[in-house]
């Protein structure tokens, strides 16, 4: 990964890191990478330590591509490099250069986090604010401990509005991010079930989600979904103004009213005015919530919050709808959880013609996990789906509970060659599942791409 910077200088990251330069004068940094094969002019290269190796092993490679220094968590020093900076964790210094980068701007910064949607809520928020402000945003789904600094280095001097998606997987993870960011806004979109493996409950999950207040300024702002019972047990307990957003909760600040969802579009009002969405799913209109919350907080005009959702566009394996030789396919194969999983089959059933829902394992939901899968067996038991495709090993919990006409296979070449066989002229077909399944391929097979 790397990423073109506004200049900064080797001194100012022995100060931000409490570093120790090993040699060298006080060269001109411009470009920070920590790919040894990703290299630009005056670039600063970051070996980081895994789990399988240590990018230390490639600064000879880094040096040779063209980088002019590296930092190390131990003295090594190397003849063709114009400098080098030892620090105790480069991991660690990595996120302390991106808070050192970040007060360098004054510019405000959008912090959001959430078991589902916070990608797409992240796409809302940017595609909005961008029609008065310049803005930068998270790229695809970096928003750990790697790419989170690589998207603050992408703030730059015209920049004005920095939105920044925050991941987890266990506690303490949001806080690091939170302090290095020091957010303006914090959204949170909801408390669901991803990654109640590691974080035992969903009142753990909301702990670990509530860490993103931790380096947010004094006078921020907090926008929070107000129809989930978790983030609402927040109202009068923070020490930050809160804005509430829902559907369902009369008493948010914001609420989504006459909600209409056709199987091309759903539209909704707030306070009379109305608005559109050119994709489906209910869950879409909270997401938009959230970014016309944000933008009238910088007092942006309705018709612009709705030139930025007209801009919207789905990545391609989260909720694209296309049609194939007359069947329609719904692909929804980035990630799963319980309730993403619901409201996909909510889209599905929005559409004329044969239903058929092919659903995968939802991983990371812990000991409870065929219990979860079991739910989403009992929601498609109140919706209208005509057939249902399970694949793996987890998702045969969903195809017990289900009740309609279903099939399970154990790999996705299987669900493919029975599509091929057996899907007809206006069918209409969604593809879900988490990432470890790898569902796209149901797809790519199907049409032999």
């Amino acid at each position: 990964m790397i990423e073109k910077i506004e200049k900064i200088t080797l001194s100012e990251l022995e100060k931000a890191t409490g570093g120790k330069i090993l040699f060298g004068n006080n060269e001109i940094i411009e470009s920070i990478s920590t790919s040894s094969n990703e290299i630009d002019v005056n670039t600063l290269f970051i070996p980081i330590k895994g789990e399988r190796f240590d990018a230390h092993d490639f600064i000879d490679d880094a040096l040779k591509n063209g980088a002019t220094g590296y930092l190390c968590d131990r003295e090594i020093v190397k003849e063709n490099a114009k400098y080098a900076l030892l620090v105790n964790d480069t991991r660690k210094a990595l996120m302390d250069i991106a808070s050192f980068y970040i007060d360098k701007f004054s510019i405000d910064v959008i912090a959001l986090t959430g078991s589902v949607g916070k990608t797409t809520t992240k796409e809302f928020v940017a595609n909005v604010l961008s029609e008065k402000y310049s803005t930068i945003r998270t790229l695809k789904n970096y928003n750990n401990e790697i790419g989170m600094p690589f998207t603050v280095f992408s703030i730059k001097n015209n920049t004005e509005k920095a939105i920044i998606e925050m991941g987890m997987s266990n506690f303490g993870e949001i806080e690091k991010y939170s302090l290095a960011s020091k957010p303006d806004v914090a959204i949170i979109t909801n408390i669901g079930v991803s990654h109640i493996e590691y974080l035992k409950s969903q009142e753990g999950i909301l702990k670990a989600k509530s860490e993103i207040f931790s380096g947010m300024k004094k006078d921020g702002v907090a926008i929070l979904n107000g129809d989930d019972k978790f983030l609402w047990s927040l109202k009068d307990n923070l020490k930050f103004k809160t804005v509430f957003f829902g559907i369902e909760n009369e008493k948010c600040d914001i609420v989504a009213k006459n909600v209409v969802a056709t199987s091309e579009k759903i539209s909704f009002t707030i306070d009379g005015k109305y608005f559109e969405l050119d994709i489906m799913g209910k869950h879409n209109v909270y997401n938009a919530l959230a970014s016309y919350a944000v933008a009238k907080l910088y007092d942006m005009s309705d018709e612009l919050i709705q030139k930025g959702f007209n801009n919207f566009k789905s990545d391609g394996i989260r909720q694209s709808i296309f049609d194939e030789n007359g069947i329609k396919f719904i692909n929804d194969c980035y990630n799963a959880s319980p309730q993403s999983v619901k409201t996909s089959v909510d889209v599905l059933c929005n559409f004329e013609g044969r239903r058929i829902a092919i659903l995968g394992d939802m991983g990371e939901l812990g000991e409870n996990s065929g219990k979860y899968h079991a739910e989403v067996g009992q929601y498609i038991n109140e919706k209208e789906v005509d057939l249902l495709i399970t694949v793996g090993s987890l998702s045969k919990f969903i195809n017990n509970e289900a009740k309609c006409k279903k099939i399970h296979f154990e790999s996705n070449n299987l669900v493919a060659k029975y599509l091929k066989e057996n899907a007809k002229v206006g069918d209409v077909v969604l593809i879900k599942g988490s990432r470890f399944m790898k569902m796209e391929e149901i797809f790519k097979i199907y049409t032999d791409r």
